[in-house]
């Protein structure tokens, strides 16, 4: 997330960029400053840097990564051409735009404190003008590379008959899956728990002469379970020690000894994995949460986090940190053994059903959480004014057809069926099914539109509690129309970002203390444009339509 610039009574707002070309920091601004340092010594920029364009949009509902570009002429100041025959790139240059504040002359930030809002790269530059002089370049700034060519499971991460195990098996080349959570167990609504296939168990040692499966591959690293649930192609199900130890090639597993019983044929595949909570010394989950003690990785914020590890992409830690107890509260369970699933993939799919945003931002990837039931009180409180007034009508967001306020979601999969054995339905109360229930905003909404179905699934989510607060965040957004008003504010607001709570009164809408959070900003000549938007939460707001 970008450094927030404090806030100030009144200030003016200068623009700097640095490119990196030739062996040497090219400094511009627009206007020529020097900056103090937070060790005292002192930073030149040199002007010649007209206002960018500078502009950012948040969408709840666009999960791709966003790719922002600024489009600029400079001058260096330098022969440029001599410079790209002499073997100097000023494509893929590493390039900078930020701001700072002034107030009544003087720079607020030191340079370590200026507000980065873009840091990427050099792309499509022009140079040689004929009419021009021999430094002038037109360019454009891009952020960082958006492609993630990490891999949650390594191609290598395999059974390998006589490689990573000791004989052959049935199952070379089957992944190492990761597990998460506790797959396969789930509790209706009176409490009582069931039990059913939760992640794929691989043979690691085979007796060919028997067909007889003797050891299990359950996971391609220590889990915190002491026993699991192992079930058969026949339904067929047993108890089994878990062992957290090492394949051949010295890479840790988990594996379960698996001989044969009356109760339980080891020569039935394929073969299921039962993960149960810990209930004294007994189960247990699969990985290991590195960040809470003797606590599984069940957390969606804590999820996100261990597989964005894996990611080769830029990523801001800290700030997925950050947000790790808020995104806490939605439990997921389940396991990953796609060979092609890279982290930006899986993560952006789960970004899908949680109340989150991911932004590419100057230290990385970074999430806005979209609390949408925040009350103003958390906000910033703004009032219109000459320094902040709305300069657009109010627009209304969503059409008829994005209307949906009666959602329902599909939850506890089968590993072995691939398909939901539980659902959940936000929108009217059914008597005597626990799986529905309402909102303000979905009985609202259907006495104004009808009742406008929509469906999601997710094969990670095994509680009910969590069920429900997806489709209740997904019913919050979708079942009543959001609305956006744009405001023209002085400089001194850079210190509002993208997904920030405002607490606005404006009169001239009849907003006291009106909850909405910011969608968009952007820079234009000498003040910021900000579009605003609101959520109709009925019991929440003090208005009505």
């Amino acid at each position: 997330m970008p450094l927030r610039l404090k806030e100030t009574t009144s200030s003016s707002l200068i623009w700097l960029l640095e490119v990196t070309f030739a062996g040497r920091e090219y400094r511009f601004s627009t206007e020529p400053i020097n900056m103090s340092k937070d060790d005292g010594s002192i930073i030149s920029f040199d002007g010649g840097l007209d206002d960018p364009r500078f502009s950012e949009t948040l969408s709840r509902f666009d999960h791709s990564i966003d790719q922002q570009v600024i489009s600029l002429d400079l001058d260096f100041n330098i022969d440029v051409a001599s410079q790209i025959q002499s073997g100097h790139y000023l494509s893929g240059a590493a390039a900078e735009l930020s701001c700072v504040l002034v107030s009544n002359g003087s720079i607020e930030q030191t340079y370590e404190g200026r507000l980065v809002v873009l840091s990427g790269f050099v792309n499509s530059p022009q140079y040689a003008f004929p009419d021009q002089p021999q430094g002038v370049v037109s360019l454009s700034i891009e952020a960082s590379a958006a492609q993630d060519n990490g891999r949650i499971i390594p191609p290598t991460s395999s059974i390998q008959s006589e490689v990573t195990t000791a004989g052959e098996t049935p199952h070379d080349g089957k992944p190492y899956p990761l597990v998460f959570g506790t797959p396969g167990t789930y509790q209706d609504s009176d409490g009582t728990s069931r039990y059913f296939p939760g992640s794929p168990a691989y043979i690691l040692n085979y007796n060919s002469g028997t067909g007889s499966a003797t050891r299990l591959l359950i996971a391609g690293h220590h889990v915190n379970a002491t026993t699991v649930l192992i079930i058969n192609n026949d339904g067929q199900r047993k108890e089994f020690n878990v062992t957290n130890g090492v394949d051949q090639l010295g890479r840790n597993i988990a594996y379960c000894s698996t001989p044969y019983s009356t109760s339980f044929d080891n020569k039935k595949e394929p073969y299921w994995v039962n993960w149960r909570p810990t209930e004294g010394s007994n189960h247990g989950g699969g990985v290991k949460n590195p960040w809470r003690t003797r606590q599984e990785l069940n957390g969606a914020g804590d999820v996100i986090r261990y597989v964005l590890q894996f990611s080769t992409l830029k990523v801001d830690h800290a700030e997925f940190a950050s947000v790790s107890d808020y995104l806490n509260q939605f439990n997921i369970s389940g396991y990953i053994s796609d060979f092609e699933a890279t982290p930006w993939d899986w993560v952006s799919s789960m970004a899908e059903i949680l109340p989150i945003s991911i932004r590419n931002g100057p230290n990385g990837l970074y999430p806005i959480v979209h609390d949408v039931r925040a009350l103003p009180s958390r906000g910033f409180d703004i009032a219109a004014s000459p320094e902040f007034q709305q300069v657009g009508p109010v627009q209304v967001e969503t059409g008829l057809s994005e209307i949906y306020n009666s959602i329902s979601i599909g939850y506890a999969f089968s590993a072995h069926e691939n398909s939901p054995c539980r659902y959940g339905v936000v929108g009217i109360k059914k008597s005597g099914d626990p799986s529905s229930f309402s909102t303000d905003v979905t009985r609202a909404s259907i006495a104004r539109y009808g009742q406008r179905w929509r469906r999601v699934e997710s094969a990670y989510v095994y509680e009910r509690s969590t069920a429900q607060k997806i489709i209740k965040y997904i019913s919050d957004t979708e079942a009543l129309p959001a609305q956006s008003v744009q405001y023209l504010a002085a400089p001194r607001f850079a210190f509002l970002t993208l997904g920030d709570i405002v607490s606005l009164t404006d009169s001239n809408l009849g907003f006291t203390d009106q909850a909405c959070f910011v969608s968009a900003k952007a820079w234009d000549v000498d003040s910021w444009v900000f579009t605003l938007t609101i959520d109709r939460i009925p019991d929440r707001d003090s208005y009505t339509s």
